[in-house]
């Protein structure tokens, strides 16, 4: 019974880490490539160790479609390059969360990826480019993000994955974002990627 019980513990993580600890591998350079000129480079972090054996997926949505930006695992980042303009990403760990952006061509932006209580799920978060707010680039935080993720980038998987989990991935989109929609005004703006946000 012991042997079991073991078992299952170090079986149950498996299990949750999901996509995010499968599908993508170590980029070879561990150096965020600046954004070329007609690019704006998203870098996606997540560091905390809350819910971190959950895998979490990202994806950048339009109009419903989406897009497998990859997997997230703690510890991890990835840097995503999408054309300028506004823009809605969602996360999905255990429940589905978003996050709007308006970006610039040229410019660097970077998120936080943050264990979100309301949800249970993974809340994808601005960090802000000047001093304003709780997730800013001049805080010694955003330093040790930076400099204690891996980056990270898809694999052979990725693609694969998709194809096997884009419809439940879709019905998951469409009942989040009308609830995504149902935030005040002041609560999306919270959750906005402003265009002097990048670097």
């Amino acid at each position: 019974m012991k042997k079991l019980k073991i078992g299952i513990i170090f079986f149950i993580p498996l299990i949750l880490i999901g996509c995010g600890g499968t599908m993508m591998v170590k980029a070879p350079s561990q150096q965020v490539k600046p954004a070329s000129s007609d690019k704006a480079t998203i870098v996606f972090m997540r560091t905390s160790f809350v819910a971190g054996a959950i895998g979490v997926e990202l994806f950048e949505t339009t109009n419903g479609d989406l897009k497998l930006i990859g997997g997230l695992a703690m510890g991890k980042k990835v840097a995503y390059q999408t054309t300028p303009g506004e823009k809605v990403f969602m996360a999905y760990g255990t429940a589905a969360d978003f996050m709007k952006a308006n970006v610039i061509a040229g410019k660097t932006y970077y998120v936080i990826v943050r264990p979100n209580w309301g949800t249970g799920g993974f809340a994808p978060t601005p960090i802000r480019g000047d001093k304003s707010g709780e997730y800013n680039i001049h805080t010694s935080d955003f330093k040790d993000w930076l400099a204690d993720t891996e980056l990270v980038e898809p694999g052979p998987e990725v693609e694969t994955w998709l194809k096997e989990n884009k419809q439940r991935m879709e019905e998951i989109y469409a009942d989040y974002w009308q609830r995504f929609k149902t935030k005040t005004p002041e609560q999306i703006a919270e959750r906005t990627l402003n265009p002097q946000d990048g670097q």
